[in-house]
């Protein structure tokens, strides 16, 4: 397109030559005693009709002005279209076996109709109803609330979709703002302490690496929401009072992708706070586990699509992120957990609640996570 309007360009140059050119030519005519009426004359300008017609006619694809005018509507009036029909967006797809769970990234247009599956030899399938733990290679999911068992095949009967980023935003904020982590190695024998004020060693300093990861590595834009809830780590008050600060930031932002909960895991082990690591190439990571709501309304008890219709697409972007995870950093994702309520994960068709690390963990290994998690964050919504 860009070549057409180039020869157009000149093309048209060249004509506007001529004319100056038989102007100038008139003008020495008359200087000269050349009368624009004699036949000399009307020779020179059959002449010059005759080149111009030539250039016209090789011209806009030899359709002279019409040729012309039709690649200036088709830049003007079908720029659009074109555009449209150029936007791809990412399809991934999964194969299960038994030694584990891996995807497949087709891109096409929107709309486009695959399964989700595209290879299956597992030996089973089936997650078990509560409690039990489901395993495929180092692919784990702990159900301990979930009452109905679950299928990965019916999960996956369509394959996750990630619409293109232009304009939208991924939103990071926290239920619980102030867990902390430790700032020292001496810290985590502190067990009357495990929260932290402010945006250090807590989840909102793992945020902030988050956000600025996935600014500098994709250019999307991130809103990170560091409300403190004041209701208690405890409480499920938070999460209403959330919800109500999440009504209030969809309000303003329209065009959210992706939602983010960052929590941290809490446990002690031998009168220590617990903070286990994984390392590579000499730094030492937190680990992961995510947390799945799936539709059981918290009020009623009752399962219901409007209490969260996203929770199989917000399934599917987990195993995807966990695979990732584990090709950067093996031993990096531990699991994850099931659970009835759907924690205010049905607001966007992309939610995750996601923990990184235990509140053992030194700040400086959860965000080295944080920031891995970032890179896979912007290798699939980049």
């Amino acid at each position: 397109k860009d070549f057409k309007l180039l020869i157009a360009f000149f093309s048209l140059e060249a004509v506007i030559l001529l004319i100056c050119f038989f102007i100038a030519h008139a003008k020495v005519n008359q200087a000269i005693g050349v009368g624009i009426g004699s036949e000399k004359y009307a020779n020179f300008v059959d002449s010059i009709r005759c080149v111009s017609s030539n250039i016209l006619e090789k011209s806009f694809d030899g359709g002279g002005l019409e040729g012309f005018a039709a690649i200036r509507n088709y830049d003007t009036d079908s720029g659009d279209n074109a555009e449209a029909n150029d936007i791809l967006y990412k399809y991934y797809t999964f194969n299960l076996s038994d030694a584990g769970i891996t995807s497949n990234l087709t891109k096409a247009a929107p709309g486009t109709q695959m399964s989700g599956i595209v290879n299956n030899t597992a030996t089973s399938t089936v997650i078990e109803e509560s409690k039990s733990t489901f395993t495929l290679g180092n692919f784990k999911i702990a159900n301990d609330y979930v009452t109905e068992r679950l299928d990965l095949v019916n999960i996956l009967e369509k394959p996750l979709v990630i619409e293109p980023m232009d304009a939208s935003e991924i939103l990071i904020y926290h239920v619980h703002a102030t867990e902390g982590y430790c700032a020292t190695a001496a810290e985590q024998s502190d067990l009357d302490h495990y929260t932290s004020e402010g945006e250090e060693n807590n989840v909102v300093a793992a945020g902030n690496i988050l956000q600025n990861t996935i600014v500098s590595g994709s250019g999307i834009s991130v809103l990170h929401d560091k409300t403190v809830f004041k209701e208690g780590l405890q409480s499920s008050i938070a999460y209403d009072n959330a919800a109500q600060r999440l009504n209030e930031i969809y309000a303003e932002h329209k065009n959210v992708k992706l939602q983010i909960d960052l929590h941290r895991n809490s446990a002690t082990l031998d009168g220590k706070k617990y903070g286990p690591t994984v390392q590579k190439d000499g730094v030492n990571y937190a680990q992961f586990s995510f947390v799945i709501g799936l539709d059981w309304d918290p009020v009623t008890g009752d399962r219901s699509d409007s209490a969260n219709p996203y929770w199989e697409d917000n399934f599917k972007l987990c195993m995807l992120i966990m695979e990732k995870l584990e090709e950067k950093v093996p031993g990096i994702v531990r699991q994850i957990d099931l659970r009835r309520n759907p924690y205010n994960q049905g607001f966007v068709e992309n939610s995750l609640l996601v923990e990184i690390g235990f509140d053992g963990n030194l700040t400086s290994e959860a965000e080295a996570s944080a920031q891995l998690f970032g890179e896979v964050l912007c290798d699939i919504y980049g």
